[in-house]
């Protein structure tokens, strides 16, 4: 089973083509992505090839339509993708029976080097 875990750019099929949405951090099982309009918390796994993600997403502005609502707080969502070297490309449907869905696609940022280990504090305010 290949090792998906690091830090990735997340971009949604708009209107207009490809737009980045976010950054995702996905490291043992659990995903987390978030931009200054919004957030998801969630849990993932590898099947057969592919990715499951499911978590719940919120979001700050209602200027911007996601899933067909405005007002996001908490809603369930899930994400079914494929996955091509360093790239995860798949769509996001809302789990409450709704019809709406998005198409995303994660690409992994290998030049941060994320080892999935805790960030240690540095600088002139890191407690020694």
């Amino acid at each position: 089973m290949k090792n998906i875990d690091g830090i990735y750019r997340v971009d949604l099929l708009g209107p207009y083509g490809w737009e980045r949405f976010s950054t995702a951090f996905i490291h043992g099982g659990e995903f987390r992505s978030a931009s200054s309009e919004h957030f998801t918390a969630g849990t993932y796994k590898i099947e057969d090839g592919g990715f499951r993600m499911e978590g719940n997403l919120t979001q700050y502005v209602d200027y911007r339509p996601l899933f067909g609502r405005k007002k996001i707080n908490g809603l369930p969502i899930r994400f079914i993708g494929r996955i091509d070297d360093d790239v995860i490309d798949g769509e996001a449907k809302v789990t409450d029976g709704s019809r709406n869905s998005l198409r995303f696609r994660l690409n992994r940022m290998p030049f941060l080097n994320w080892s999935g280990e805790p960030l240690h504090r540095t600088g002139p305010l890191a407690k020694t």
